[in-house]
């Protein structure tokens, strides 16, 4: 693994923690199943999000 995909892995990992703890934090005061329904459809957006990144730069995920 090169350098700079190890560094991608790294800023994505930890922009997703960020971004679920801030998704729990927003629906702290609901039910435990619109918080997971939050961050499921928001985790969906985000594989899309890298697919589409990826197939416009013409890289296929393994």
């Amino acid at each position: 693994m090169d350098r700079k995909t190890a560094l991608w892995c790294l800023t994505v990992f930890f922009g997703a923690s960020v971004i679920f703890q801030a998704l729990k934090s927003a629906t702290d005061t609901n039910s435990d199943a619109v918080s997971l329904a939050v961050q499921a459809a928001a985790l969906a957006v985000m594989i899309v999000a890298i697919v589409l990144i990826l197939r416009k730069r013409g890289s296929k995920p393994k």
